[in-house]
């Protein structure tokens, strides 16, 4: 066992972390306003197509697909806190503009514009989390982050619904744009504040020799990044064969909840709250550690914990006992949240500052394209099959990759996998 440490200050005590993290809980908030909007917008203003409905989270994702490894580069070329800022302008504008949309097409067209202003927000947070958040303090940052987003999926629609049927859609909208808009103001303050600091800071000597790289060498370089670590691109695999089968069957809790419960609408909500408090609970869980080095035990659990879930769900039959299915929710939330903690962390820690945000561009860009890609696969298997055997089998595969990923984890992630009690740092 190592020496006893001295106690390293409290990361609230980071101004720089506090403020980036006030802004991304606002936006993230807004962001869950706004979809629980878009979606009474569409299915019961408008009263759109269900193509038209299916169409919105591809509007989201694709744009996030096409640019996110692009928008890294980027991300780590210019100030990251002055590009988060005007991504948060620009999508306030475009939520703003979203209000006079009159029809689905026009609204459609607006998100996917948004999405594009907003597509270079995530790769530069993660690289400004690697800047001004200390090494023993990066487990804490991206629980932090994920615990607000989960709690967000649990209080957004619950406050969501309350605003609409007082009053409408467009007030959450409106609510989504003045929450962008504050999380700019408050990176404004971040920004006036670091350059305060750069000020009273001798400047940087440039490096003798040094060539600065190309756009294309620069993005290239974040691909290298990965190929040329083990570990990264062990977990980019494993994450990726985890985003797909989530995004494949998880627009299709309605489908399998509406032939098993057909009178109880309220179920899929129930499931919902239960999956977001598992993730909240695994997340104040991993948040006690100072860092995590049993990745097999993380991204392999992950996938365990969501095949359990799924295939519990799968199992369900008419008149199941709702208790049951609290279990499975909570089951899966646990799963989303090793992979929500575990795989940002494995970016933040196997990175160096001014690569993270290519890296983290081309995660973004990868977990996009499974938005994309997969549902239109698991809505057709579901055609073919039915839904209660594809949540089946899909677990079931889900689970058996995920316990492969655990039993082989020192050969799989053989610089960093050893025994889960050993190598998990005793609770700060």
């Amino acid at each position: 066992m190592s020496g006893l440490k001295e106690a390293s200050p409290s990361i609230w005590k980071n101004g720089m972390f506090v403020r980036m993290f006030a802004a991304y809980s606002v936006s993230i908030m807004g962001n869950y306003f706004d979809m629980m909007a878009l979606m009474i917008l569409f299915g019961y203003v408008w009263k759109a197509e269900p193509m038209l409905i299916a169409l919105i989270p591809v509007a989201i994702a694709l744009p996030q697909a096409l640019l996110s490894q692009f928008t890294g580069v980027l991300a780590d070329k210019v100030d990251k806190v002055k590009l988060m800022m005007v991504s948060d302008l620009l999508t306030a504008l475009l939520t703003l503009l979203l209000l006079a949309a009159l029809h689905p097409r026009w609204a459609l067209f607006i998100i996917a514009m948004r999405s594009v202003a907003n597509v270079v927000h995530f790769p530069a947070q993660q690289g400004l989390i690697k800047q001004v958040v200390a090494e023993e303090h990066l487990l804490k940052a991206v629980s932090l982050n994920g615990m607000v987003m989960q709690l967000s999926k649990i209080i957004a629609p619950l406050l969501g619904g309350l605003i609409v049927s007082a009053a409408s859609p467009q007030v959450c909208i409106l609510m989504n744009a003045a929450a962008f808009s504050l999380s700019a103001l408050i990176l404004l303050n971040m920004l006036k504040q670091k350059r305060l600091e750069s000020s009273r800071s001798l400047p940087e000597e440039p490096v003798p020799g040094e060539q600065k790289l190309t756009f294309w060498q620069s993005w290239r370089q974040g691909w290298a990044v990965i190929a040329q670590s083990r570990i990264l691109w062990i977990s980019f695999l494993t994450s990726s064969v985890g985003i797909l089968f989530i995004q494949m069957i998880d627009v299709q809790y309605t489908t399998w909840l509406r032939e098993t419960a057909p009178d109880r609408p309220e179920i899929m909500g129930w499931l919902f709250a239960a999956s977001g408090f598992g993730a909240v609970v695994m997340m104040m869980f991993l948040n006690r550690f100072e860092r995590l080095r049993g990745y097999g035990w993380l991204l392999g659990g992950s996938l365990v914990c969501i095949g359990a879930g799924f295939g519990g769900v799968g199992l369900l039959r008419s008149g199941f006992s709702v208790p049951l299915l609290l279990v499975y929710g909570t089951i899966l939330g646990i799963g989303v949240a090793l992979y929500s903690i575990g795989f940002p962390y494995i970016i933040q820690k196997h990175t160096s500052p001014d690569t993270v945000s290519r890296v983290s561009g081309i995660s973004n860009s990868i977990a996009s394209l499974c938005v994309v890609v997969a549902p239109p696969i698991g809505g057709l298997l579901v055609q073919m099959l039915g839904a209660g055997p594809v949540f089946v089998s899909v677990g079931a595969l889900c689970t058996a990759i995920g316990i492969l990923a655990i039993v082989f984890q020192k050969l799989l992630w053989r610089e960093a996998a050893a025994d889960f009690h050993t190598r998990l740092d005793q609770p700060s």
